[in-house]
């Protein structure tokens, strides 16, 4: 268990890091009017929320197999939940950078989602 949450945890800490450089570079490069000093903020954010339901659902896995579902389902919807406060904090406070702010968070959300959906299948399927 200890290996897999640790390939997980730099999986995502990389992906947090690539996504803050290319970002960085769309913004300074591409769309350099709509860059935000909080940008780095964002794949940190996800990055923090992700690693902590990962671990949280890993230990969920362990126990009873039949309430991992209803866990899971659990963690999701307070995830989402603690996504959508830190939008509406966000957008209250910056209301200015909106729309940067809203497409950097989906992307990544997307992307940090992607690699934890694959991350615990493989968990999840790996021999006991």
């Amino acid at each position: 268990m200890q290996e897999s949450l640790r390939k997980f945890g730099f999986n995502i800490l990389l992906l947090a890091l690539v996504l803050t450089v290319i970002g960085y570079g769309l913004f300074l490069f591409l769309i350099p009017g709509s860059y935000f000093p909080l940008f780095p903020l964002v794949p940190f954010f996800l990055f923090a929320v992700t690693i902590i339901v990962h671990i949280y659902l890993v230990r969920a896995s362990k126990n009873d197999a039949r309430k991992f579902t209803g866990r899971y389902l659990g963690a999701m919807g307070l995830k989402i939940f603690i996504y959508i406060v830190f939008m509406v904090l966000f957008l209250v406070l910056e209301m200015e950078h909106a729309i940067p702010f809203l497409v950097s968070f989906l992307v990544s959300y997307a992307a940090f989602t992607l690699v934890e959906i694959i991350s615990i299948l493989k968990y999840l399927k790996r021999p006991q």
